[in-house]
């Protein structure tokens, strides 16, 4: 018979005492070995299968009683190849009664088919010789194998298929329809048992990330119970840092290291519980009394159920300091120096003016001019300062390049004299025409030009040219500067890196990084290019100034 109701075999009482024992096994090879040795002793059965899920497929992970040759032939499920392997939302579609019965591929209808979900059938030879019992996919191994009984019962829990329970016999109804239950009793049972054992696994998993992410790692990091403040873990850096032991930390809250106290540190944390803010600046204080200040990236994080906040610390007290200093530079130079200047070019500007000799004259209009450069040169430096911290606000206005390169060119005269080389302007400029308009700050640009103009000068070979060139491309003004030398191959690729400079003496390495610089804040570019045969070619892109309507001004 086929039917569950008429199939007949001895008890099987042993099943449900096996699925007590079984949770008694906390590991899964061998808990998977133990209910495949208990069920194939219980039934009596020839052969004792188990699939475990392993990515898409459910290969046997315990084959007792199989031949090496079947189990080989029969472990993957995976349809080989075809338009029906996959189905329409591109899941594998699974060969063979075993991966009909894992997929829910069943009509519970069906003799041989349980309410449960599994197959069973008492004789396979009958079975095959009945038109239309058995679904598509269908390998039939079993019979071909010599199998007659044979009984395929899903491991599933909670919705979840982990595998799948396969008993096989070459004798005829070897199991009964209360046998089955019991088995599928028992597959209750184990697959219960995987799902622990998998999510505790998860758990074992995700708490050695945290703690390798927690203690592998040189970054200061704490966690911290936002209700109490109490420091509930701290990772070695942050006991090297503050200069407590772990036990000494687990024993402080976070107001005892964050010099602002109690109530303002509660009131930060409660503003990243709604993702308010992950990013603080504090002042900590360290075992040893001192204070320093840190940057702090906190956000809430679940461990081992428990709702903690993760915090990374950054010492930043040397840069703090930097910054301090380099403010206390500026305040100097704004004050201390600036003016001192202005009033010495004032002063000898008015001697200028009054009843000297030719020489006087002279040496005070040299005053005058060398204490207005010295003034111009220490806000151009405060202006680089401000433009590197990206703090430097730009107001652009239309600055007429070609005007802007003659009046560099005239400044730079004296160097090319003592350099032998002739300044020439190239293309772009005409004696009636000041060239394009820029969008830009007039002082920032003659720095700029200034900078790339007596680089040129420097490197030009005696008895050359250095060329200054205007053109519009692409809706951008393109200011160009040639010269004969060379750039050393060793500072090519870096050429307006800051301090990039190869055997020039009393080099800084900051004249092409600077003009870079001030073309990037304009919204332009510095390119080079540079060979034996052509020399070296220097191009500055900036915008056109463009009038109200949004067209270019001329």
């Amino acid at each position: 018979m086929d039917s569950l109701q008429d199939a007949a075999t001895p008890g099987q009482d042993g099943l449900d005492d096996g699925a007590a024992l079984l949770e008694a096994v906390p590991d899964r090879e061998a808990l998977l070995d133990v209910a495949a040795r208990i069920v194939r002793r219980v039934t009596g059965c020839d052969a004792v299968g188990i699939r475990l899920r392993q990515g898409e497929d459910y290969p046997y992970f315990v084959a007792d009683g199989f031949a090496a040759g079947f189990v080989a032939a029969e472990t993957s499920l995976c349809a080989k190849s075809g338009e029906d392997s996959v189905d329409p939302a591109a899941r594998p579609v699974f060969e063979c009664m075993c991966g009909a019965v894992i997929q829910g591929r069943v009509d519970p209808r069906l003799p041989c088919f349980t309410p449960f979900g599994s197959f069973f059938t008492g004789s396979t030879t009958r079975l095959l010789a009945q038109a239309g019992a058995l679904p598509p996919g269908t390998r039939n191994r079993c019979n071909a194998a010599g199998y007659e009984t044979v009984v395929l019962v899903p491991l599933r829990a909670a919705d979840t298929t982990h595998g799948l329970l396969q008993i096989n016999d070459r004798r005829p109804d070897r199991l009964d329809a209360p046998a089955v239950v019991r088995l599928e009793r028992l597959a209750t049972g184990l697959a219960i048992l995987l799902s622990r054992q998998e999510m505790a696994a998860a758990l074992a998993d995700s708490e050695a990330r945290h703690r390798a992410m927690f203690f592998s790692n040189i970054a200061i990091k704490l966690l911290i119970d936002p209700a109490s403040g109490r420091i509930v873990d701290a990772n070695p850096a942050a006991c090297r840092f503050y200069g407590y032991s772990l036990e000494e930390m687990q024993r402080l809250s976070i107001w005892d290291i964050n010099a602002a106290g109690e109530e303002a540190t509660r009131r930060d944390m409660a503003l990243t519980g709604d993702a308010e803010r992950r990013f603080f600046r504090f002042r900590h204080r360290l075992a040893g009394g001192e204070v320093r200040e840190v940057e702090v990236y906190t956000g809430p994080v679940e461990y081992l159920g428990r709702k903690l906040l993760f915090s990374i610390i950054h010492d930043v007290t040397e840069r703090v300091r930097a910054e301090e200093a380099r403010d206390r530079v500026e305040q100097m130079l704004r004050h201390d120096l600036r003016s001192p200047l202005a009033g010495i070019a004032g002063l000898a500007g008015h001697l200028a003016e009054g009843d000297l000799t030719d020489k006087q004259r002279e040496i005070a209009v040299v005053i005058r001019e060398t204490a207005a450069g010295l003034g111009d040169m220490v806000s151009r430096n405060l202006d680089l300062c401000r433009i590197e911290q990206g703090r430097y606000e730009l107001r652009p206005q239309p600055v007429a390049l070609a005007a802007l390169l003659r009046r560099q060119a005239s400044l730079a005269a004296p160097l090319a004299r003592r350099r032998q080389a002739e300044l020439a302007f190239g293309p772009g400029f005409r004696e009636d025409d000041d060239g394009p308009l820029a969008a830009g700050e007039e002082g920032l640009l003659a720095t700029a030009f200034s900078n790339l103009v007596t680089n040129a000068l420097e490197a030009a070979p005696p008895g050359t040219a250095v060329t200054l060139s205007l053109a519009v491309e692409d809706e951008a003004a393109v200011a160009g500067v040639h010269n004969h030398g060379v750039i050393p191959a060793g500072i090519r690729g870096r050429f307006a890196a800051k301090y990039a400079t190869s055997g020039k003496p009393g080099g800084t390495g900051l004249g092409a990084y600077i003009a870079r610089t001030i073309a990037r804040l304009h919204g332009g570019e510095l390119h080079w290019e540079t060979d034996e045969t052509a020399g070296t070619h220097i191009r500055v892109r900036l915008p056109l100034y463009r009038d109200s309507s949004g067209s270019p001004a001329a």
